[in-house]
């Protein structure tokens, strides 16, 4: 389930690799999984959806969408085998990722503000990165961080939680920054207020973490070019060092670093659209192309020639939109289910960090992807929400005879 996590970092080839060994688990362990829950059907139905629609409309990002499709088929066949609770796994998983990049965005952002830049970012990234994000979508990795964050809290590694919160504060993503004031809600209801001392704590060292990294007076000098940039690569390090060669120095006008600072994120959002602004095109064509009758994926062209040349892959940017285009107002409405269904499972169980799991990823399924399967990572925390959940039918009970009784 961390899988598409670590696929923001590597490439899915290597996460296929890996899974390999869960596929022959699978074969050997068939006859343990039991029916999906109920909750897992609207989730089922899109994807039968989505594969007809490709089969009777055309789309010029049919593999972007194949993809998709693999991917989460991928997810649901994981839960359906594991018929268990996957929080532990997951968590164990994700958060070495989160502490390492975490850690290394920090530097980054540090050295960054202080007038260096990584010399392989420079090459590798169509733009350098601002702040602590990398060459990677700066809301997903934010969502990463604020998902291990949650995932630290209760253990051990509670102590990491100031450097992901530093880490997504600085990453440019302002949902993370919105969302960063439930994590201290979210910790008093996981642990109760005995957890207040470490909340405080966790609050001043994320502060503190944020003050000495950022920089903002130096940054400012080098973003505008009064100062050059120093390309920072490993090579060149060990010249200096060995020989004494300087250090190349960057004075290019077409590097571009935008500001990343949690006040400079806020600000953007003061436009009365609540930084929203950039999305408002997109949702009023969507609405406008809304039918009782299924669509396909015709709009993907639409939205391609509308927002750029036609080649860019562009769409409503809200997730329940786009299906009832696909599927007309009967998919959107399943659409509607495939989250409804499971929140309410899980207000029913009433444990803490499901639920709030699933409310941090509804934002981002819901605003940035293109169909609710365009982004892997949403769809497994809900999937691993989900799995707190037995799949039990409720009218069963769970009680067993104990043993040597016998019952006639």
């Amino acid at each position: 389930m961390s899988a598409p996590f670590y696929a923001e970092f590597f490439s899915w080839y290597w996460v296929a690799a890996l899974a390999l060994p869960i596929i022959l688990l699978a074969l050997i362990r068939r006859e343990r999984m039991r029916a999906p829950h109920l909750a897992i059907l609207p989730a089922i139905i899109l994807l039968v959806a989505h594969a007809v629609a490709l089969l009777y409309s055309h789309t010029p990002f049919a593999p972007q969408v194949f993809k998709d499709l693999v991917i989460a088929s991928f997810l649901l066949f994981v839960y359906l085998l594991a018929d268990e609770d996957l929080q532990a796994g997951f968590f164990a998983a994700l958060i070495p990722l989160a502490i390492f990049t975490a850690v290394f965005g920090l530097v980054k952002a540090a050295l960054l503000d202080r007038g260096y830049l990584f010399g392989f970012m420079l090459e590798s990234c169509a733009y350098y990165p601002a702040g602590s994000a990398m060459c990677v979508n700066y809301n997903n990795l934010g969502m990463m961080w604020l998902v291990a964050a949650l995932g630290c809290m209760k253990t051990r590694f509670w102590w990491a939680i100031p450097l992901l919160v530093a880490a997504g504060a600085l990453s440019s993503s302002r949902r993370f920054i919105v969302l960063l004031a439930v994590l201290p809600f979210a910790w008093i209801w996981i642990e109760g207020r005995s957890v207040l001392f470490k909340v405080a704590l966790v609050t001043l060292l994320s502060a503190g973490l944020i003050w000495v990294v950022s920089d903002p007076t130096s940054f400012e000098r080098y973003r505008y070019g009064a100062e050059p940039y120093t390309l920072l690569a490993l090579k060149d390090a060990v010249d200096e060092v060995v020989g004494g060669h300087p250090l190349p120095l960057v004075n290019d006008a077409s590097v571009k670093i935008n500001r990343s600072t949690p006040e400079a994120m806020l600000s953007t959002m003061a436009d009365g659209t609540a930084g929203t602004a950039s999305r408002a095109a997109f949702w009023q064509l969507g609405f406008s192309m809304l039918s009782w009758l299924p669509q396909g994926w015709s709009y993907h062209k639409v939205f391609s020639c509308a927002f750029s040349p036609c080649t860019a892959f562009n769409y409503p940017h809200m997730s329940v939109l786009t299906e009832w285009i696909i599927g007309g107002v009967l998919l959107g409405l399943v659409a509607i289910a495939f989250y409804i269904m499971p929140f309410w499972q899980l207000l029913r169980v009433r444990q803490a960090r499901p639920i709030i799991l699933f409310l941090i990823s509804l934002p981002y399924s819901l605003i940035s992807g293109d169909t609710v399967f365009s982004l892997p990572i949403c769809l497994a925390c809900m999937l691993v929400a989900l799995s707190n959940v037995s799949r039990r039918m409720s009218g069963v009970s769970n009680c067993t005879a104990p043993k040597n009784i016998s019952i006639s």
